[in-house]
């Protein structure tokens, strides 16, 4: 407790205060009868009050449970702009992009010389700051790119005989993006299954109807000899 005490003072933690109950446990005593005693408090710096002035710390009673829990409410404008933002997630599709692997080189090395922090930290964050960058501006949102792509073949494919080599490499092309949007997708099942399918029987319901459905035009085409 006295090392618990010292971290606080050298630091210059401030007692938040509280919203609500004015205690965070409470115990039914053999002896004493009902303890109620505020226990648990956020504490912040003096930086982190002035980033955030109107931040209020309330106790919220827990129905299964002896302690309370601190629930801290951000201002409003704070609170949307946070959600509003993505996470930075990485895509496994910027693999089969020849690009990647210099866009990353170049991100690390930056990060590398940098003057100030940990340069793990530095080479993490100018690698995400890097790959969403060009993930927006030169990789492309995969169905605009089939789109476009699909658009362009049409437009080809009414001269065929003139644009014969433009039709090869057009097709070539939207056969490349058509795996990389195979790759998002099984990507974004893979994280759906992870994060609903243990409590989402909705999910399990979905993929039995897809894998029946396929057996049968598997089957149809068996028997038809296509």
């Amino acid at each position: 407790m006295d090392r618990f005490r010292m971290v606080i003072h050298r630091y210059d933690f401030i007692d938040l205060g509280y919203i609500g109950s004015p205690f965070t446990w409470s115990r039914n005593h053999p002896t004493q009868g009902c303890i109620y005693i505020r226990l648990d408090r956020a504490l912040a710096t003096a930086a982190w009050k002035q980033k955030f002035p109107r931040a209020s710390v309330q106790h919220v009673s827990m129905s299964t449970s002896d302690y309370a829990m601190l629930a801290i409410h951000l201002p409003t404008q704070w609170a949307r702009r946070l959600h509003n933002r993505p996470p930075f997630r990485f895509e496994a599709m910027w693999l089969r992009d020849p690009r990647y692997a210099e866009v990353v080189q170049d991100a690390w090395l930056k990060g590398l010389y940098k003057p100030n922090g940990a340069q793990i930290t530095n080479c993490l964050d100018s690698c995400k700051k890097k790959l969403q960058k060009w993930n927006k501006v030169e990789f492309g949102h995969v169905g605009k790119q089939i789109a476009r792509l699909e658009k362009k073949l049409q437009f080809l494919e009414r001269d065929p005989d003139l644009h014969e080599n433009d039709i090869q490499a057009t097709c070539r092309d939207i056969n490349y993006w058509l795996d990389v949007e195979n790759t998002m997708w099984h990507q974004r099942s893979r994280h759906l299954w992870i994060t609903d399918g243990d409590r989402n029987t909705s999910f399990f319901h979905q993929k039995a109807s897809n894998r029946k459905q396929r057996n049968i035009i598997e089957g149809l085409c068996d028997e038809n000899g296509v």
